[in-house]
């Protein structure tokens, strides 16, 4: 009883509701529904495009801040290489100490302080000298000083005992403290922090004559990281301050050896303070005491390690434990790059330490807070300005639409139709009453053209309905990815067979067709059958668009590239990485978009519009045309070479012309297709009708018979369409049955002889009075080898004088001499 009770109260209420809501205005129902829900709609829009302009932005420095890294790592691998080159060129002769002394000093002017010592270990003592650069120039190390420094440069590594000449080892950071003493004219120690690169120097009898070791000073090394933080980077696009953002030089092993300091400062000692503050780890590394690597606990940094180890660029979103000092509200971004060096004996550079850059940018943060105070401002403006405009418009928008159903109302009631005759208030009212009464005098005709037409019915249900074969199911051997080619003719069988054949392999293709055979159909089922269903499929039609337009959808464009490119698009190459791209009605590319695409199936990689990298690409190319493209290329539209390019695999689409035996089985697809979309019952074919579907030429193949069908499905009041319910396209073209071939006259009875014809015209109707329908190319041959387009402006000509007849359109085109009247 109070389940019963508690049904009843709430449909009481809700009655009384409706009943409430029924007795408001217009206004008053826009006031209350409208604007409540403008303000959800611009705060949810206002939500979305926060989120989504958030994480854009936040994508965007991502990416700005691993370029970076990228930069900076490579920039230390050019450097490292180029030090590489130049020990390898000093070790090419034998190495003296006058050579020595003048590379140091050389090098010294060329290319300031990057380095620090040069020695050179021979098979005694009196082949062992070492050179220093100090603040007054270069200066020798004295033996016995040398060999008692703190990793003396005489002591040849391990690494570097085992290489050939020819080949260099790179030594990981050392510490190198020369005594107070023999270095200059005022003695003084000397304390470096050096990367030492060794290799042998080949003897004239094939062997070893001794080592070159050659030390670049790290602080060139950390002063190209300060370079790249600075506001004098190369790759600065806009002012920032340099304590938000900090690079780090880690080794493979994970030890922390520099950061990046103050550029202004290059011979500033290396340190790892500031990012290690906040760490706990191991302090100092054999060799190199300023060295610190964190404990097992910062997971963030070794998960970056062993990503460098692994030679692997990258970011990292999550919140690090260090470098640079928190800001409030920041994000932060993490790059990170591996940087390489061929060592001796290995067949490829060896990633011999890392680039660990922290960017922590206020941007996201501040982007936020201005979308919030706009999206405010909007919906604030927006509620006032919508009730304003409702209660103003209201009342003029209302009054003569009441008018307009008040009428109909009485009509109604009245029990009969007849025309509403009330004076005109506006467009939009007016525009209303002259359709309700085109809709009623409509209804009054109809119901006198229904009386004739069910007579008329009667004789068509009588007549024979022609059975419809369905189209055989191919779900059994291909999954279903075949249902949309429709047809069991020999040509549709082979046609289905080659694409089989052609979908197992992964080379590009070339489908060729008349206009309306299913070219796209085709290309479909090849990414359907092929390894590449699971990924995209992207057509691109090259004749709907002008060339720029084609060129932006094919290869995209970085932002920026020109006023309107506001952000990066993909393009078509790179939306389809993984599938399939369809390039429909290739003929109609212009010479430049040839010579792009040329270029692209080349070398598979493209360069986006705006850009200098290029971008590797996976996908497989279809091309599609309902032109001969040997044909262009022989008139020179058409690039032989992308002609080869595109054509490894080719694929012909029959017309429906050579498979006419698959008319019955398409029209009863396409039928039983627009009955279904159409809402409507089952629909038949009469006998006359399908004769006159199977007698026609078909100039726009499949897609032509699709549209006769749906037009005919479209119009049809019955189940049972007839022969005078098919429509063709072009019904004013000359259409002959089946099996018969129009006859010509002889050539006194020609009216192309009667009329005024240029001495080319006349030849070529001479030649072809006996031949029937010809073509273009077959003009152009009774002609004399006329050139293509003087023969389509001849026969444009012959056709609108009525001297020839003009048949079927694109690749099918035949005309036909005219004969006179027998009459």
């Amino acid at each position: 009883m109070l389940n019963l009770f508690r049904r009843n109260h709430r449909a009481e209420i809700s009655d009384i509701y409706a009943e409430g809501l029924s007795q408001w205005s217009i206004r008053k129902k826009l006031l209350v529904f409208l604007v409540p829900a403008a303000v959800c709609i611009l705060m949810a829009t206002g939500l979305i495009l926060n989120i989504f302009s958030n994480y854009y932005i936040e994508l965007a420095i991502g990416r700005s801040s691993l370029i970076l890294t990228l930069a900076q790592a490579r920039e230390v691998e050019s450097l490292l290489e180029g030090c590489r080159e130049d020990i390898l060129s000093l070790a090419y002769r034998p190495v003296t100490r006058e050579r020595l002394r003048d590379f140091m000093e050389a090098s010294a002017s060329a290319r300031g302080a990057l380095y620090a010592e040069a020695a050179f270990v021979g098979e005694d003592n009196e082949r062992q000298f070492a050179f220093i650069r100090t603040d007054e120039g270069v200066e020798e190390v004295p033996a016995e000083v040398a060999n008692k420094a703190r990793n003396s440069p005489f002591v040849v590594s391990r690494k570097a005992l085992e290489s050939a000449p020819g080949q260099v080892s790179l030594s990981d950071l050392t510490e190198v403290y020369y005594q107070p003493t023999g270095l200059g004219v005022a003695p003084r120690q000397r304390s470096l922090s050096v990367l030492r690169l060794s290799t042998p120097v080949a003897a004239p009898d094939g062997g070893v004559s001794g080592y070159l070791i050659l030390s670049v000073d790290a602080r060139a090394v950390r002063n190209v990281l300060s370079l790249y933080n600075s506001n004098r980077s190369p790759l600065l696009g806009f002012s920032r301050t340099t304590e938000n953002r900090q690079s780090i030089f880690v080794d493979e092993r994970g030890w922390m050896l520099f950061q990046s300091e103050n550029v202004d400062e290059p011979a500033r000692p290396l340190s790892v303070e500031e990012v290690k503050s906040n760490l706990s780890g191991d302090h100092g590394k054999p060799g190199y005491d300023g060295a610190f690597r964190p404990g097992p606990r910062h997971e963030a940094f070794w998960r970056i390690l062993t990503s460098l180890q692994q030679g692997r660029s990258g970011m990292e979103r999550s919140e690090p434990d260090f470098g640079p000092p928190k800001l409030a509200s920041s994000e932060d971004f993490v790059g990170y790059a591996p940087v390489r060096f061929k060592e001796a004996g290995a067949s490829e550079s060896l990633v011999v330490g890392g680039i660990i850059y922290v960017d922590r940018s206020l941007l996201p943060r501040a982007a936020e807070f201005g979308q919030i105070n706009i999206m405010f401002l909007t919906t604030l403006g927006a509620i006032v300005s919508l009730a304003a405009l409702i209660v103003v418009l209201a009342g003029f928008i209302t009054r003569p639409l009441a008018r307009l159903a008040e009428a109909v109302r009485q009509m109604r009631h009245e029990g009969h139709l007849h025309e509403l005759d009330l004076p005109d208030s506006d467009l939009e009212s007016a525009t209303l009453k002259r359709s309700i009464n085109r809709l009623i005098a409509a209804v009054l005709s109809k119901e006198m053209e229904l009386k004739v037409r069910d007579e008329r019915l009667r004789s068509v249900r009588a007549k024979e309905k022609v059975p419809l074969i369905a189209p055989r199911s191919r779900k059994g051997s291909d999954g279903g990815k075949l249902e949309d080619l429709v047809g069991e003719g020999p040509a549709m069988l082979r046609l289905l067979e080659r694409l089989r054949k052609v979908a197992a392999t992964d080379a590009d293709v070339l489908v060729i067709g008349e206009t309306g055979t299913g070219k796209e159909l085709t290309a479909e089922a090849i990414h359907r059958l092929s390894a590449r269903a699971p990924m995209p499929f992207i057509s691109i039609n090259c004749g709907a668009l002008d060339e720029n337009l084609l060129m932006d959808a094919l290869f995209g464009h970085v932002k920026g590239a020109f006023s309107e490119a506001k952000s990066d698009r993909k393009g078509a190459f790179l939306a389809a990485d993984g599938g399939t791209l369809l390039l429909d009605e290739i003929g109609n590319a212009s010479p430049r978009v040839q010579q792009a695409l040329l270029r692209a199936l080349s070398v598979r990689r493209i360069s986006p519009l705006g850009s200098d990298e290029e971008t590797a690409f996976d996908a497989r190319v279809i091309a599609a045309t309902n032109v001969n493209l040997k044909e262009l290329v022989a008139a020179g539209e058409f690039r032989e070479d992308l002609y080869y390019r595109l054509q490894v695999l080719a694929v012909s689409t029959p017309s429906l012309r050579e498979r006419t035996e698959d008319i019955p089985v398409l029209s009863g697809y396409f039928l039983r297709l627009a009955a279904r979309r159409m809402g409507k019952g089952e629909l038949s074919l009469s006998r006359g009708a399908l004769d006159k579907l199977e007698g026609h030429s078909w100039p726009g193949n499949v897609r032509e018979l699709k549209n006769c069908i749906i037009r005919a499905a479209a119009m049809a009041e019955r189940d049972l369409i007839l022969a005078e319910d098919i429509h063709f396209e072009d019904e004013a073209s000359s259409s002959y049955p089946a099996g018969e071939t129009p006859r010509v006259e002889a050539a006194a009875e020609s009216p192309s002889l009667d009329a005024p014809l240029t001495g080319r015209q006349r030849k070529a109707l001479r030649a072809l009075l006996e031949h029937g329908p010809f073509t273009r190319q077959d003009y152009q041959i009774a002609g004399g080898d006329v050139p293509q387009r003087t023969a389509q402006h001849d026969l444009q000509d012959l056709v609108r004088r009525g001297i020839l007849g003009k048949e079927g359109r694109g690749p099918s085109t035949r005309y036909q001499i005219r004969h006179r009247s027998e009459a």
